[in-house]
């Protein structure tokens, strides 16, 4: 069973509607003992990071994932559900102050800075690069240069290069788009969102 975990971060509609194309075994739910039960888990949503991983802790869903982790199980994470993977995030309202993530990732999200003429968000189609088809299981039968829709102000710093599958090009830098570490999957774009391309993603994910 897949469980879309439900921690309360934005309209997940589309995910939901994109994963029942390829499998009817799965839940939107926040529940613990059913997401306990997963054999894998889908880590959606949008917003901010303290307020995604607020809502992880106090749920207890942050202890789960690591057991989840730990045991092996496929985790994938989506937009804010990919930022969360990752060490800490220094998207909060106090400064100077860094929230930390699940740690299943070596990296820190940050926001993107420096270039007045470039716009913030990151928002709309952009293309990934640089794809590793030989490391790759979350980009099977993806091409190059592929197109995904993005929506985000901030991104993965200080990434180990072996963790990332894909990057991508904006505000003149290059940032991992795709991570993929043992049974750790995440995009910072939507694939839901992505047309065809990205429904071959949700795809490969659901049939590992």
């Amino acid at each position: 069973m897949i469980v879309v975990l439900d921690f309360g971060m934005g309209n997940i509609h589309s995910l939901l509607k994109a994963v029942s194309l390829y499998t009817k075994d799965f839940q939107f739910t926040s529940d613990l003992e059913t997401v306990k039960k997963a054999d894998k888990i889908i880590l959606p949503g949008d917003g901010h990071f303290d307020k995604a991983m607020q809502n992880l802790n106090e749920a207890g869903f942050s202890s789960v994932l690591k057991d989840h982790v730990a045991a092996k199980k496929p985790l994938f994470g989506i937009c804010i559900g990919y930022q969360v993977l990752f060490e800490d995030s220094d998207e909060t309202s106090k400064p100077g102050a860094t929230i930390p993530g699940l740690g299943f990732i070596r990296g820190k999200i940050r926001k993107f800075e420096g270039k007045p003429n470039l716009k913030v968000p990151h928002m709309g189609w952009n293309k990934l690069f640089d794809i590793k088809a030989k490391n790759t299981k979350l980009l099977k039968g993806i091409q190059n240069e592929s197109f995904m829709y993005f929506i985000h102000s901030y991104r993965p710093v200080g990434v180990d290069r072996l963790d990332i599958t894909a990057n991508c090009h904006y505000y003149g830098e290059s940032f991992p788009a795709v991570v993929e570490k043992e049974t750790v999957f995440g995009t910072q774009f939507h694939p839901e969102k992505s047309d065809t391309t990205g429904l071959g993603i949700l795809k490969n994910f659901i049939e590992l």
